[in-house]
């Protein structure tokens, strides 16, 4: 596929997507002609580029994780960094998706006088 299919699936601009090849973090697709052909492989590492950074990643980090040969080492110490910022991450996330399920049906005045888990909160229920 060409360069601007994969910007259409993945939202990413191609300026972008140029970037991420001369900056060597994406592969270089094949050409035919002058158009870059990209497989699905290259489209995964895209999206991987594009919800890495989302994420707080830095594209060296994520040159790391992409390109290989791999210093198990080096690779392993970035990967489980990260996993420990994503899965505090996600905990603040279900906390706050818990906290904003209760203001759906919260009839108080404000946050900051509405006690969500205790009795006095005005629901809905």
């Amino acid at each position: 596929m060409r360069i601007s299919d994969v910007a259409d699936r993945t939202g990413i601009p191609i300026s972008t997507i140029r970037y991420y090849e001369k900056r060597e973090i994406i592969p270089k697709p094949s050409r035919n002609g002058r158009d870059r052909m990209f497989s699905q492989e290259d489209v995964r590492a895209v999206q991987f580029v594009r919800d890495a950074q989302s994420l707080g990643l830095k594209l060296d980090e994520i040159a790391i994780l992409l390109r290989g040969p791999w210093n198990k080492g080096e690779i392993g110490n970035v990967a489980a960094k990260h996993r420990r910022t994503i899965r505090a991450r996600i905990a603040a996330l279900k906390r706050i998706d818990k906290t904003l399920e209760a203001l759906e049906t919260c009839r108080c005045d404000s946050y900051v006088e509405c006690d969500l888990n205790a009795d006095q909160c005005k629901r809905d229920d």
